[in-house]
């Protein structure tokens, strides 16, 4: 198995079912097979039993159902933590997220990428499925984080929820997980070096509700502040011989929501 996508999902319903069928359809499209869709699931709604019904009748789909365990940062974790790929993607289950970026991020890492990270704002892309006052929040979050860390300053969308790894990237690294926002917690702390960077454009959701919150707002902050200091659960415990070094690859400019060229 090359790949495992994470997707967490909280109370998503037929989302997670279409995020499935389209991740299949786009994988397909482009001739790989060697891929597993993990869905880590918190839901209190019927959620599970689709996501059971969905992994019965598709083999490439697995799901692992927490109870009395919560927060997207940890299910996250606990998704490399069950993944059975050399690579690793993660995406959220609100379709907010074009399912055709799977295969180009996977273009990327086979072109020799350590990290992919797809862009909203690349020539290309968009971040027109976010209301005004979410696209301020994004820039606040964006700019805070490129202040307090400097490996994170040299991405521009650091705070995105879709992108991929290989599993080298997180080994000897113990997470902190205190927000959703386990991509700039692998920037920081991460081994990795070529790092490309492609556009994509971002969606409304179609179903469900938005799970962000001033709770998950202050998890971010006080995350950043971990992270700046040093200080927290999070830390690497193996040494890392890597420098990052970030790269764009432009050519999903034309359509960035459709499959790779």
């Amino acid at each position: 198995m090359t790949l495992t996508l994470v997707v967490p999902t909280y109370n998503e319903g037929e989302n997670a079912v279409l995020l499935a069928s389209a991740v299949c359809r786009e994988m397909e499209k482009a001739g790989r097979l060697d891929y597993e869709i993990l869905f880590i699931d918190d839901s209190t709604d019927r959620t599970p039993l689709l996501l059971e019904s969905l992994s019965r009748e598709n083999p490439v789909v697995r799901f692992i159902h927490r109870s009395g365990e919560r927060g997207l940062g940890t299910a996250i974790v606990r998704g490399f933590s069950e993944a059975r790929g050399s690579v690793i993607g993660v995406m959220d289950g609100d379709l907010q997220h074009p399912p055709s970026l799977v295969p180009a991020m996977m273009e990327q890492i086979k072109g020799g990428a350590d990290l992919v990270l797809p862009s909203r704002f690349l020539p290309g892309g968009s971040d027109g499925g976010l209301t005004l006052p979410r696209k301020i929040v994004s820039l606040v979050a964006r700019m805070m984080a490129r202040i307090l860390l400097s490996r994170v300053r040299p991405s521009s969308d650091p705070t995105g929820g879709v992108f991929m790894f290989r599993r080298g990237v997180i080994e000897g690294l113990r997470f902190d997980a205190g927000s959703w926002k386990i991509l700039i917690e692998i920037l920081v702390r991460g081994c990795y070096g070529r790092v490309v960077e492609i556009p994509y454009r971002f969606r409304a959701r179609d179903l469900g509700t938005s799970k962000m919150s001033a709770r998950a707002q202050a998890d971010y902050l006080f995350h950043l502040l971990r992270l700046f200091v040093g200080t927290g659960p999070g830390k690497r415990t193996l040494p890392c011989q890597k420098e990052p070094f970030f790269e764009r690859d432009l050519s999903l400019s034309a359509d960035p929501s459709g499959p790779p060229h």
